[in-house]
């Protein structure tokens, strides 16, 4: 059974409880992080840290919780979870405020929500290509932060479904931004190609270890924008995030990517990547 901490308390997930006063229920006011854990030790810890930190500072919620040893805690949870591979979720919202009002409260009491699930297929993939669809990209341009009202990319993750596909790639005047909750990559004469960060798109962990392991290693990479119909003549194209690692693209808008099949150079990155995550 997963565990949980909530403010201080830990027990199991399916026991925590929120007040439906709590303004993460009731405006989507907070954030979240999610850190893959393989063997027992949590995945750039440091790294995921301090892009929570980023996103609380960026909702103006951080002086209230500076005090905080995020490290220590994420922790303990890994360690009385017992899980060796999982993936730890954190969420933290501005807390309960009876007035419901969209001014702030003046002295928050921050909501935090700790849980550790267990995610075998971090340890055994089953690679088999994915099929996308592009669709435009109608989000707040405050893609960055990796905030809790995700409404927007539920409904452009439903629509690729509805589609047939498994998840949209998004476009914003004309520029691919990033999958519904992964960061994208296409390799296109020879080249890995990312969009660089913005506030469009997240600021992926596992994107910015891609990159440092592709330039290591000597795999040409760049980051500047990409266009929509660069896509169509891509050769490989994958996508990135805390639990789906690199992953590769078969399919885009019913048309195959290159072969449709998981590329070479894709298998290169992943190889890396599984190196490097045990490190």
């Amino acid at each position: 059974m997963p565990i949980a901490y909530l403010n201080g308390e830990w027990l199991l997930a399916e026991e925590a409880k929120v007040s439906v006063l709590d303004r993460g229920f009731l405006f989507g006011d907070g954030v979240y992080e999610v850190i893959p854990v393989y063997n027992g030790s949590l995945f750039c810890l440091e790294r995921h840290v301090q892009r929570l930190k980023n996103s609380l500072a960026e909702i103006h919620l951080d002086e209230y919780l500076a005090e905080t040893d995020w490290a220590a805690l994420l922790i303990e949870a890994v360690e009385k979870s017992g899980d060796a591979m999982a993936a730890l979720y954190i969420q933290v919202t501005r807390g309960p405020d009876v007035a419901r009002s969209f001014v702030y409260p003046e002295n928050p009491q921050p909501t935090i929500l700790i849980m550790v699930n267990p995610a075998p297929q971090l340890a055994s993939r089953e690679i088999k290509a994915i099929s996308l669809v592009t669709l435009e990209d109608f989000r707040w341009d405050r893609g960055h932060i990796k905030t809790i009202s995700l409404i927007a990319a539920g409904i452009l993750k439903n629509q690729a479904i509805a589609q047939g596909a498994n998840d949209a790639v998004l476009v914003k005047d004309g520029e691919v931004t990033e999958a519904t909750s992964a960061n994208i990559f296409a390799v296109i004469n020879g080249v890995i190609v990312t969009p660089p960060k913005s506030t469009s798109l997240l600021h992926g962990i596992t994107r910015d270890v891609v990159i440092e392991l592709a330039r290591e290693h000597g795999l040409p990479i760049e980051e500047r924008p990409m266009l929509r119909a660069e896509l169509e003549i891509a050769d490989e194209v994958f996508i990135s995030s805390s639990t789906l690692e690199a992953w590769p693209v078969g399919q885009i808008d019913g048309n195959p990517v290159g072969n449709g099949e998981p590329g070479l150079i894709w298998q290169k990155v992943d190889d890396l990547f599984q190196a490097y995550k045990l490190m």
